[in-house]
């Protein structure tokens, strides 16, 4: 378990009520089954002495759980968790086009799309440009509720070889991928937990400095040129990547695992 200290720095000084971040560190606790369903929470008193908040704030944040159903008081017995917060279904392999479908896939809606300026940056570590270039930014829906923020590079010259409608219409990766006249030869992607910036929470409804999911994903030429770079900014909450590891290939599971060459 976390020291009293780091309990407390998971509490933020920015604006956002302590009893909302409270709330929101028991609810994620709850979701991943830190505390399952039937389990006692931690008493009032080492809740306020664990993250250095008042006992009125820590009323507050457990009478939220309750009225979402997710805790209950029992007189002379504690608080127990029981039920789980509903979360996302991992995210999707088919995504759809239409922003008008309900159902449990994504959705993307188009929110600017002109010549670069100086919206995204390519690192020097992640290939050479192929500038100039064109910028996208989309955002992806499920359930009406806003999931994944995308941004992208386009080399215009891969820009020019597919017609313009189907920028609007498909997505990105598959019209890279489908594209047999663009020289794709390589794509390789990073990811970072990181806190959401004002805009991105904005766009992701969510608070400032809330943990995201911060995606690169670099497709790149023969010549080791970056022909496009997507950055994606995915929500915390339901999101599972599912990757098979392949145990015949030694190298390939070393960098899934995260172990650098010694």
């Amino acid at each position: 378990m976390p020291s009293v200290t780091a309990e407390k720095q998971l509490l933020r000084e920015d604006g956002t009520p302590y009893y909302v971040q409270l709330a929101a560190i028991i609810r994620r606790r709850i979701a991943d089954e830190t505390w399952n369903v039937g389990d006692r929470l931690p008493t009032l008193k080492h809740l306020v002495a664990t993250f250095g908040v008042s006992p009125m704030t820590v009323r507050h944040a457990l009478s939220g759980l309750e009225k979402e159903g997710l805790i209950s008081a029992e007189r002379g017995r504690g608080t127990f968790v029981t039920a789980k917060p509903d979360t996302t279904v991992p995210v999707p392999y088919g995504l759809i086009r239409s922003p008008s479908n309900r159902g449990s896939a994504l959705s993307f809606r188009v929110l600017a799309t002109r010549p670069a300026a100086t919206e995204l940056r390519i690192l020097s570590d992640e290939g050479a440009s192929a500038g100039p270039y064109h910028y996208m930014k989309r955002i992806f829906e499920r359930g009406g509720r806003p999931f994944i923020v995308g941004e992208y590079l386009v080399s215009d010259r891969v820009y020019e070889l597919i017609p313009k409608r189907l920028w609007a219409t498909e997505l990105i990766s598959n019209l890279l991928y489908d594209a047999k006249d663009i020289g794709l030869a390589r794509v390789r992607q990073t990811f970072r937990v990181v806190s959401a910036m004002p805009q991105e929470a904005a766009e992701l409804d969510i608070q400032v400095n809330e943990p995201v999911m911060r995606v690169r994903r670099i497709f790149l030429n023969a010549e080791g040129e970056v022909i496009c770079l997507a950055q994606l900014v995915y929500r915390t909450d339901g999101v599972v990547f599912d990757i098979n590891i392949d145990i015949d290939d030694r190298n390939r599971l070393l960098e899934l695992g995260g172990i650098p060459e010694s």
